[in-house]
């Protein structure tokens, strides 16, 4: 009987110690408004460029963060495109949009690295001028 009443205490003093309330921010880092975090969670969440575009080519046009609707829209239809896995396409009951991307190339431009789930967000450019 004594050891179940020292559990019972032991573990409404671990609840106790878990249920502090988090620190208070500053007001001024944090984003007033939605828009203003939706665009900081999509600079967090930008991707990468190997290279660096030439003036006036497709890929100065574009960067990381865009949705696919929207490079297609400004720099057009890619010569090829593929998907493959990632390492994580082969977790057990993980369902996030990282487990398999999708690539497209542009001839003499380079490419494109996509994630595959949600709006397909552009993580990754590589240029490339002797592309095929």
């Amino acid at each position: 009987m004594q050891i179940n009443k020292m559990l019972l205490v032991v573990s409404f003093a671990l609840l106790a110690g878990c249920a502090n309330k988090p620190a208070k921010q500053d007001a001024a880092k944090m984003p007033q408004k939605k828009e203003e975090a939706s665009k900081a969670a999509k600079v967090e969440s930008a991707g990468t460029i190997v290279g660096k575009p030439a003036k006036g080519s497709k890929f100065a046009k574009i960067k990381p963060g865009m949705t696919k609707k929207e490079v297609e829209a400004k720099i057009g239809k890619p010569n090829n495109e593929w998907q493959r896995p990632t390492g994580k396409a082969s977790i057990p009951f993980y369902f996030g949009d990282d487990r398999w991307v999708m690539e497209a190339t542009y001839k003499k431009e380079g490419k494109l690295t996509f994630n595959s789930g949600g709006d397909q967000v552009l993580t990754e450019v590589v240029v490339n001028p002797a592309e095929e």
